[in-house]
């Protein structure tokens, strides 16, 4: 059965001329002054392993820190030759309406098998923005 290796959320995900997957501003903290907020730049990135062509279910839950459901993305695919699929889920911009940690829960065939986790903090004095 497919699983999800990791995931990460960074500011942009992409594939390079090769197909590999390139990160750029991998983060698990964002600073507000206030919230609610708006972060304007936000992507979700997924590595799953399974068996070849193995037919695939996702779902993306992003919970609050309340426990409510911020977002939910649907997708359905199937695993590569070499067993091995990724996502990009782009989650710009999204709004934050909560103090603390938020979680990113990846279910593959409606079983959660990884959960990302970034937090909504108060900037430090003399910190970031």
């Amino acid at each position: 059965m497919a699983e999800c290796e990791w995931a990460v959320i960074c500011d942009y995900a992409f594939l390079d001329a090769r197909g590999k997957m390139c990160l750029i501003g991998v983060f698990d903290s964002i600073f507000a002054k206030t919230v609610p907020a708006i972060h304007p730049q936000a992507c979700l990135v997924v590595q799953l392993r399974g068996k070849p062509n193995e037919p695939l279910l996702i779902r993306i839950e992003i919970i609050r820190p309340t426990g409510a459901s911020l977002r939910r993305v649907d997708a359905s695919g199937q695993m590569s030759e070499s067993g091995g699929a990724g996502l990009q889920l782009n989650l710009a911009p999204i709004q934050l309406p909560d103090w603390g940690e938020y979680d990113c829960n990846v279910f593959v065939n409606d079983e959660r098998t990884y959960t990302a986790k970034f937090t909504v903090r108060k900037p430090p004095a003399g910190g970031p923005n």
